[in-house]
C-alpha cells in the first residue's frame, strides 16, 4: 500500500483500547496488539509485533482453539477497509469487502495481496461462537466513498480505499459482509455484538481531536467510544452504541458518521461489566494530570485533590480547575472553590502550597467547552479561477473581533468545523473536514466592503459557535437517563411527490400515519416529521424542541402558540412539527434538540426564546433548577467572551438536551 494511504490514528486507537480494557477489568496478559510503533501499553500488555496477514488470523485461530463456553472474545480492527470482486459467488454478484492489514499489497489477478476478507473473518468468529464463547467485535474502517472529497492539507482521513486504488478492477457493490452476526442460534452457542463505525454509505473518519497533542489522531468512533466506555462502563451493548451515536452527534456540528450494530449480545452489558462504576480518580502531580477527554475531563472542569488515594471525599487538601485538556493528559491550576466573592478575593484565596501536596484527582463538577475552532482555510481546486485575498482577510478580521476572540479560534488541525474556499465562497464543511460537491456546505458570499464582509463572516461564525454550544451543554447525555425523557422521529410519508415547483399536497388522506424511523433517518420531500415524547421517568418534564438547521440556525419548533410542554410521568405525546420542502436540491443534516427539565412545583418553563438573537428575559419567578439551566444557556449563547463554563452543582439533575439528527432528499424516482 502507498505510504500516502496509511493512517497515524490505529496505534493511538489500538493502545488506547487496550489500556481500557485493562482499566476495566481485562487482565493484561490477555491483551494482544498487534500494530507497530505503539508505545505507552500498560504493562502486562502483549505487543509482539505489527498486525500483518498472518498474525490476525493466526490469533483468531489461537482464540478458537482455546475458546470455551462463557468466555468472551474481543476482535478490535483500526484501519483501512475497500472492496474486491467475489471470489466464491457468496456475494450473489456483488464485491467481497475487505480490510488492509500492515503488509496489504496490491491486486493480484486473483484478489488484493495479504487483504483480510471479509468471508476469512466470518469463518473464524463462527468457530468461536460454535465453542460457547460470546463475541464482540468493534471495526472502525469503512468500505465505500461518499462522493466528498478532503482538503488538502487536511487533518482528518477516510478511512476507507477506493478499490482502484489497489489496482482492483470495477465489480457491482454487495451490502455489508463484513461479520456474519445474524447467525442461526444453536442451543449452547455463543453470541455476538457486532460494532461498526459508520453506515454503508458513509466513509469512517480519523482525525486530531480539538484538544490532543499536534497530530495525535484517533478514530472518530474508537475515541468517541473509549470516552464513554471510561465514563459509563456498566452500560449494554445497544445502549453504548445509542450513547456513542449521540456523543458523535452532539461533540460536533459535521454530520460525520453513523455508527451501526447488530448482534444476539445486544442487551446485555458491555463486558459483563453490570457492577462496574467509572474511575473517578487520577494520579496529579504539580498540575499534571493523567487524564484528558478520554476519561471524560474538559476545560473548566473542578477537581479535588487528595494526599493520598484510600482519603474520604470530604478531606480534599485544595481544588484545581482544567486549564487545557488534551486526549489522555490536562494541565490543572489551584482554585478556590466554592466562592462566592468576587474574582480577586477568590484568586488571593488559593493556597498554593497545599495545592502542590495533592497526588490524586477526582472530579467535582465538569466544564462545558463553549469554545468554537475552525480550520485554517484551505483553497479547495487551485485553479477554480477565483481571487480569495479579500475572503481570507475577512476570516481573520472576523475571528480577531473582541466579541469572538475568546471563544474562536482557527488552527491547521483538531477544529470543529472545516473552512474551504470554493466557487468564490467561503464554505464551511457539514461532514468531517470534507467539502461536498453539490452545494451542502453553508457558504457565504461575501460583500465586497472589507468591514461589510468581515462582520459578515463574524455573524456566520456567531450561529456556529451558539448551536455548537447548545449542543454540548450535556456533554455526555447522562441525564437524558435520570429525567426518562425518551424522543423518538417518527414519518408520515407523503402519497404525492410533487412536481417540479409544485406545493406539497393538502389534506390528511394524503399522508400515511406516522411510523418510526431509524436512528438517523432520511425522509423525502412533502414527508411530515412527527415526534414521539414519552416521559418513563418519575418527575413530570417541561420539554422544548428546537431545530438545528443545515445554515446553524436555532428555531424553536415547539411548544407553539402557547400550548402546554408538560408531559405527565407515564404520559406519551406525539406531535407533527415539521413538513419536508417539496424537491430539496440536496440532502443536509439537520438536528432536533430535546431539552427537558422537571415541571416539580414551577410555572411551566418553555426555553422558546433560544433563537439564534439569544436569550431574552422571561416574565413570571422560575424555581432556582430552571433558573440555573438558563443561566448556563445564556453563557453557552450569548458570552463569547467564555470559551469554557462550568455546570452549576446538581445541574445535571435539573436538565437534559437529547440530539437527533435527519435529513431530507428527494424522493427516488422524482
Amino acid at each position: 500500500m502507498a505510504e500516502s494511504l496509511r493512517l497515524v490514528g490505529p496505534k493511538n486507537d489500538s493502545r488506547e483500547m487496550a489500556n481500557t480494557l485493562a482499566r476495566l477489568g481485562v487482565a493484561p496478559a490477555d491483551i494482544t496488539v498487534l500494530a507497530d510503533g505503539v508505545d505507552g501499553l500498560a504493562e502486562g500488555i502483549a505487543n509482539p509485533g505489527p498486525g500483518t496477514r498472518e498474525a490476525v488470523l493466526a490469533g483468531l485461530d489461537r482464540l478458537a482453539e482455546t475458546a470455551k463456553a462463557g468466555d468472551l472474545v474481543v476482535f478490535y480492527f483500526s484501519g483501512h477497509g475497500s472492496q474486491q470482486p467475489d471470489q466464491d459467488s457468496d456475494e450473489q454478484g456483488g464485491n467481497d469487502e475487505i480490510f488492509l492489514p500492515y503488509d496489504v499489497g496490491n491486486w493480484t489477478g486473483k484478489g488484493v495481496e495479504n487483504a483480510l476478507v471479509d468471508d476469512e473473518l466470518n469463518a473464524r468468529v463462527r468457530k468461536i461462537l460454535d465453542k460457547g464463547a460470546d463475541f464482540f467485535g468493534v471495526i472502525d474502517a469503512c468500505n465505500s466513498a461518499t462522493g466528498f472529497r478532503a482538503l488538502a492539507g487536511d487533518d482528518v482521513r477516510a478511512r476507507g480505499v477506493e478499490p482502484a486504488e489497489l489496482g482492483v478492477p470495477a465489480a457491482a457493490s454487495s451490502g455489508r459482509g463484513l461479520i456474519a452476526a445474524r447467525m442461526e442460534q444453536k442451543p449452547g452457542r455463543g453470541r455476538a455484538a457486532f460494532f461498526y463505525a459508520a453506515q454503508e454509505i458513509e466513509e469512517a473518519l480519523e482525525k486530531t481531536p480539538k484538544d490532543a497533542a499536534p497530530g495525535e489522531s484517533f478514530g472518530v468512533f474508537t475515541y468517541t467510544l473509549l470516552g464513554r466506555l471510561n465514563a459509563t462502563p456498566g452500560l449494554t451493548y445497544r445502549t453504548l452504541h445509542q450513547a456513542v451515536m449521540a456523543d458523535i452527534k452532539r461533540n460536533t456540528l459535521m454530520a460525520t458518521q453513523t455508527p451501526e450494530l447488530e448482534g444476539e449480545l445486544l442487551d446485555e452489558p458491555v463486558l459483563g461489566l453490570s457492577a462496574a462504576t467509572a474511575r473517578k480518580q487520577w494520579p496529579v502531580f504539580s498540575g499534571k494530570l493523567q487524564a484528558g477527554a478520554l476519561e471524560g475531563i474538559s476545560a473548566g472542569s473542578v477537581l479535588a485533590l487528595y494526599e493520598d488515594a484510600t482519603t474520604p471525599d470530604d478531606r480534599p487538601v485544595a481544588h484545581g480547575v482544567v486549564e487545557t485538556a488534551g486526549a489522555s493528559r490536562s494541565v490543572v491550576a489551584p482554585v478556590m472553590w466554592p466562592c462566592e466573592s468576587d474574582a480577586a478575593a477568590c484568586a488571593a484565596g488559593v493556597d498554593a502550597a497545599a495545592f502542590k501536596k495533592g497526588r490524586f484527582a477526582r472530579l467535582v463538577e465538569r466544564g462545558v467547552d463553549l469554545g468554537l475552532v475552525l480550520s485554517e482555510p484551505v483553497r479547495v481546486d487551485p485553479d477554480d479561477g477565483h481571487d480569495y485575498t479579500a475572503a481570507v482577510a475577512a476570516l481573520r478580521q472576523a475571528t480577531a473581533m473582541p466579541a469572538l476572540a475568546p471563544r474562536v479560534s482557527l488552527r491547521r488541525e483538531g477544529y470543529d468545523i472545516a473552512v474551504g474556499l470554493v466557487d468564490g465562497t467561503i464554505a464551511f464543511s457539514p461532514a468531517g473536514g470534507l467539502i461536498d460537491r453539490d452545494g451542502r456546505s453553508p457558504r457565504l458570499t461575501l460583500p465586497d466592503e472589507p468591514q461589510a464582509a468581515a462582520q459578515a463572516v463574524a455573524d456566520a461564525i456567531g450561529r456556529m459557535a451558539r448551536a455548537t454550544a447548545l449542543q454540548r451543554l450535556d456533554p455526555r447525555g447522562e441525564a437524558a437517563e435520570k429525567l426518562g425523557l425518551t424522543p423518538r422521529i417518527l414519518a408520515r410519508a407523503s402519497a404525492v411527490r410533487p412536481g417540479k415547483g409544485a406545493p406539497c399536497p393538502d389534506g390528511e388522506s394524503n399522508y400515511a400515519a406516522a411510523k418510526p424511523t431509524s436512528e438517523n433517518p432520511v425522509l423525502a420531500d412533502c414527508d411530515i416529521l412527527s415526534i414521539e415524547m414519552e416521559n418513563i421517568g418519575r418527575k413530570p418534564l417541561d420539554v422544548t424542541v428546537l431545530l438545528i438547521g443545515a445554515d446553524f440556525s436555532i428555531t424553536p419548533v415547539w411548544p407553539t402558540n402557547g400550548n402546554s410542554n408538560r408531559i405527565h410521568i407515564g404520559e406519551k405525546r406525539t406531535v407533527d412539527i415539521l413538513q419536508m420542502e417539496p424537491n430539496p436540491k440536496a440532502s443536509a443534516e439537520e438536528r432536533l434538540v430535546f431539552l427537558a427539565v422537571p415541571g416539580v412545583n414551577r410555572a411551566h418553563t418553555a426555553f422558546t426564546d433560544l433563537g439564534q438573537d439569544g436569550l431574552r428575559a422571561m416574565p413570571g419567578v422560575e424555581a432556582p433548577g430552571a433558573a440555573a439551566v438558563r443561566d448556563l444557556l445564556s453563557v453557552g449563547l450569548n458570552d463569547m467572551n467564555r470559551a469554557v463554563a462550568t455546570q452549576p452543582p446538581r445541574l445535571e439533575e435539573e436538565m437534559s438536551i437529547d440530539i437527533r439528527p435527519f435529513r431530507a432528499t428527494q424522493a427516488k424516482g422524482d
